[in-house]
């Protein structure tokens, strides 16, 4: 399996992907979560934005969701 697939494999909740008009991604982020309890931390593996959908703060907007998910997965 490959590098990116085994992310996504073990934590799904943390991809996310931002469409478009016709279903185009405009954007996509990957994160893992480590650790336990309140030991735990987040690592941003990629944050992907198409060069037409820049400058729209969606980068900003996903990872935003990611720490409102990590919040209530990881009961924070």
């Amino acid at each position: 399996m490959s590098f990116y697939m085994t992310y996504l494999a073990r934590w799904p909740d943390y991809f996310h992907v931002a469409e478009g008009p016709v279903n185009k991604i405009m954007a996509y982020i990957m994160e893992k979560v480590e650790g336990q309890g309140e030991s735990w931390h987040g690592h941003v593996t990629a944050v992907t934005v198409a060069t037409e959908y820049r400058r729209q703060q969606l980068a900003k907007k996903l990872l935003n969701l990611l720490e409102d998910i990590s919040d209530k997965i990881l009961g924070m």
